[in-house]
């Protein structure tokens, strides 16, 4: 007999084997529809996201369209995980997937870290501005991270060239004259300036000189030329050789390529002046091109003795390499410089009497004399070295020098002290006189140096000093340089000299330390120590400075008093304590990562003590 069933009881029954059936994964072992069964969402106080934001600054950033590579790590320093899509906004990452990384599951487990990448193209602006700034933040599942501010700073594009000679390329001692010759040439496609080019080069100066006029304007290719003169040394005559590294600067370009100019000690060894003994009476073993007055002054003796002593001479006039000539009483009519008492020059194109006189410490009309005033491109002259001032004409000259305090500015309103020394660098007494100075930066008109009746002995100097106040125009550029001379005594202006002062850079840097630095109980105290320093080129503060610490607090502390101020590498110190939660033993280590702020700058980049569980 065939039973019928009720159609609702079949599917009651089906329905009862459905509930109790499920698909294994032979695999696995565990049902194959698991996937499907909704996960849990994990309590957001135990997931910590902290991200770090780093740019790839290998290469300098000077040109537009030049390319910003960032790498954008997002770490889990909480005891749970956290499943979902990583994002960074604040740039346009690109982030794998959470199974991609640590144990390849979907979920960023603690201390696991996510690597993101971005790219910025540098844009005009940015130039302009100097830097580009970035403020990141990472979020997944709608658990974000503190936020990180990122600057990368940017140049000026590179549009000056420079090149650098040296005349002569050799020394032999102590007082020889090297002419330095600097060629700024524009190689970019716009036209520069009106602007006052400068040269660096330390080996000359210890600030920046003008190069060029005040108003240069360079057309693409065009160039502008300058000179500085070097005086060797006693510790260059001791050293193998002498290098100049220079660099051009203005109109808005980036510092140009460094230029490496060496200058060489001569091979041929030559007596050391300090093994003259003044008073003494020494044999002089005459070599090409000497005359015995010149021996004489090689010395520091008096010509007439030098011709009384050696009556073995049938003409002094008439002297030849290989003779043996007496010098005595050296050092007592004026410096004893010792040999070679004449050296042979090469003319150049460009050679005058007077620049070739300089080069060598010569006497120009001595020099003229001792070549019959032909002076000929290409053909070897005599010079008789250290001649200079030795035919008793007298000479007024000012030599004016420059220093400021301080030597760079950070607001409208600071005060710059400007220091100036002229210097009688003349052979003769400049009588009493009002010596002035002409700044145009300090004054329309020049100023008083000194009492009135001031008088300067040969080397002697006046010293006075004027202040300039900075104004806002000043505040927008990267530097202030002047330009002055000094007057009086009827001596006529000195040369012009400068000097530039830049402007501050501020910027703060964050080290922290911790101790101790594991931890294994709750309740432990941990003790941050936060060491932030003044990392810039101008003073900060007084301001109240913060600490940013997510560990420490969700909002920012103060560090130090009301009232910090830093000079320049200066530093100031605070710290905080961290209690060890329950929740920390749980994971293997608490990471701090803090910033600083005050004082109008800041962030600072981020800085990280990491305390690891025992």
């Amino acid at each position: 007999m065939i039973r019928r069933i009720h159609p609702l009881a079949l599917l009651m029954a089906i329905g009862l084997i459905l509930v109790s059936c499920s698909i294994i994964n032979p695999a696995t072992e565990e049902p194959a529809n698991a996937a499907i069964l909704p996960l849990n969402t994990p309590d957001v106080q135990l997931v910590n996201l902290q991200l770090t934001t780093l740019a790839d600054t290998s290469v300098p950033f000077n040109t537009v369209g030049q390319t910003i590579n960032f790498k954008h790590e997002i770490k889990n320093a909480g005891s749970a995980g956290i499943t979902g899509t990583a994002v960074v906004t604040g740039a346009n990452a690109n982030c794998p997937g959470i199974n991609t990384i640590g144990n390849l599951d979907a979920s960023l487990d603690p201390n696991e870290t996510l690597t993101c990448t971005s790219a910025y193209i540098i844009i005009q602006a940015d130039l302009d501005k100097g830097s580009v700034t970035f403020i990141t933040t990472a979020n997944i599942n709608g658990i974000s991270s503190a936020p990180v501010t990122t600057t990368v700073p940017v140049l000026k594009p590179q549009v000056l060239a420079l090149t650098t000679t040296a005349n002569p390329t050799t020394y032999d001692q102590a007082d020889r004259k090297i002419v330095f010759t600097y060629v700024i040439k524009n190689i970019g496609s716009a036209n520069l300036g009106p602007a006052q080019l400068t040269i660096s080069d330390s080996l000359i100066s210890t600030a920046p000189f003008n190069c060029g006029d005040v108003n240069t304007t360079l057309a693409p290719a065009a160039t502008v030329t300058c000179t500085a003169t070097y005086t060797v040394s006693q510790a260059d005559a001791a050293a193998a050789s002498i290098t100049s590294i220079a660099t051009a600067s203005g109109a808005g370009s980036s510092p140009s390529q460094a230029t490496n100019t060496t200058i060489t000690k001569s091979a041929i060894a030559q007596p050391n002046p300090t093994n003259l003994v003044a008073g003494t009476t020494i044999s002089h073993t005459v070599i090409d091109g000497d005359w015995l007055w010149q021996i004489a002054r090689c010395y520091g003796a008096d010509p007439t003795k030098v011709i009384e002593v050696n009556t073995q001479l049938a003409n002094p006039a008439q002297i030849k390499a290989g003779m043996i000539i007496t010098v005595p009483n050296i050092g007592s009519k004026g410096t004893m410089y010792g040999t070679p008492c004449v050296v042979k020059h090469t003319v150049k194109a460009g050679d005058t009497w007077s620049s070739i006189a300089q080069q060598y410490n010569a006497d120009s009309t001595i020099l003229q004399i001792a070549n019959s005033n032909t002076l000929t491109i290409g053909d070897e002259i005599n010079i008789p070295r250290n001649s200079a001032g030795t035919l008793g004409v007298a000479t007024k000259t000012l030599t004016l020098t420059i220093s400021a305090s301080p030597t760079s500015y950070e607001q409208v309103g600071q005060q710059i002290t400007y220091t100036y020394v002229i210097k009688n660098s003349g052979n003769t007494t400049l009588s009493p006189d009002q010596f002035k100075v002409t700044d145009s930066l300090i004054s329309t008109t020049p100023f008083n140096c000194g009492n009135a009746g001031t008088t300067l002995a040969s080397n002697a100097t006046v010293t006075c000093s004027a202040v300039h106040t900075i104004t806002e125009a000043e505040l927008n550029a990267a530097t202030i340089t002047n330009l002055a001379t000094a007057s009086g005594g009827g001596a006529g202006s000195s040369s012009p000299a400068n000097f530039t002062i830049n402007k501050g850079i501020k910027a703060l840097t964050l080290t922290t330390t911790a101790n101790p630095t594991t931890y294994n109980q709750v309740g432990q105290q941990v003790i941050f120590t936060y060491v932030f320093k003044n990392s810039g080129t101008g003073n900060l503060g007084p301001a109240q400075f913060i600490i940013n610490d997510n560990l420490i607090s969700p909002t920012a502390f103060n560090c130090g008093d009301a009232n910090v101020s830093l000079t320049p590498g200066a530093t100031s110190t605070c710290s905080a304590a961290y209690t060890v939660k329950q929740e920390d033993l749980g994971v293997a280590s608490l990471t701090s990562v803090a910033t600083v702020t005050g004082a109008g700058v800041g962030p600072s980049a981020p800085a990280s003590t990491i305390v690891t569980r025992q």
